[in-house]
């Protein structure tokens, strides 16, 4: 009874905007989850920025990539929409190095520094790396600057909420997180550490799920934002140091604003914490 009491809570919530909702939720110490749509594929959005520091950090580690290395970004290779690395710039070009980039990229969300990561890994080997770790459910396969001119595109918005393509189910990135929590992501001690502290840093969603957390718990995530979607995902950190790893995913709205959607992941991310944390 009271599984299926804070099921249709949560769907309540949901109801106040339109679209789809997804959520999935696991405290990793007790076991307990929550799932509403979670095995649906939702746009990540900038979401899709934590697996491309995954491997990132593993190419490192594996000594093809030094983070200390300077590279020059040419203003033809700034990206659209949100990009402090490039407004800073102010159309010349930027001379920045991997280390930097990956914190733009990761604290700040930069894409510009995302489009340049993926430029460097490739995106079909950010999605292979996931299946080495074995998490399947999520998939990257385009820049920002593609995305971003899809979607402006004719029908695009719509046409996004549908395209199988850049997109993961809450469940996927709920095991990705897990694994990320528990150390299993492959990485060395001093580069898992590095991402973990990037995520507890993130400057973007402070509405979203950091904005429910009681004093001593913290946050290590990642949003994401696109026309019709707004995204959050993470790993919480309860006072006593239990950690809920929760991911809330809005796809296909139309009417309902940002905003909205935001208060929306704030109240669902406030229903589960008191479900999973007691």
């Amino acid at each position: 009874m009271i599984f299926f009491s804070i099921l249709l809570s949560l769907t309540q919530i949901a109801s106040q905007i339109d679209g789809t909702v997804g959520i999935s939720a696991i405290n990793i110490e007790t076991g307990k989850s929550i799932s509403v749509h979670a095995d649906e594929r939702f746009p990540m959005a900038s979401v899709f920025k934590f697996p491309t520091a995954l491997e990132a950090l593993h190419q490192v580690d594996r000594g093809r990539l030094n983070l200390d290395q300077k590279i020059v970004i040419e203003p033809k290779d700034f990206s659209p929409g949100w990009s402090p690395l490039r407004d800073a710039a102010k159309g010349k070009p930027l001379t920045i190095t991997h280390r930097e980039l990956l914190v733009a990229m990761l604290r700040d969300s930069d894409n510009t520094a995302a489009d340049v990561f993926l430029g460097i890994l490739g995106a079909k080997n950010v999605t292979q790396r996931l299946r080495e770790l074995g998490v399947t459910g999520i998939r990257i396969d385009r820049t920002e600057k593609m995305m971003g001119h899809d979607i402006s595109e004719p029908g695009g918005i719509a046409r996004y909420a549908v395209d199988p393509r850049d997109t993961a189910t809450p469940n996927a990135i709920r095991t990705l997180l897990v694994k990320f929590a528990n150390r299993q992501d492959g990485l060395t001690p001093a580069s898992h550490d590095l991402v973990w502290h990037l995520m507890t840093e993130t400057k973007t969603g402070m509405n979203r799920i950091k904005s429910i957390l009681p004093p001593g718990a913290s946050l290590a995530h990642k949003t994401g934002t696109m026309p019709g979607t707004v995204n959050d995902a993470g790993v919480i950190t309860t006072p006593d140091g239990r950690h809920i790893v929760i991911a809330v995913f809005t796809k296909g709205r139309t009417r309902s604003t940002d905003v909205q959607a935001e208060k929306v992941i704030a109240e669902i991310a406030r229903a589960v914490y008191a479900e999973l944390a007691r």
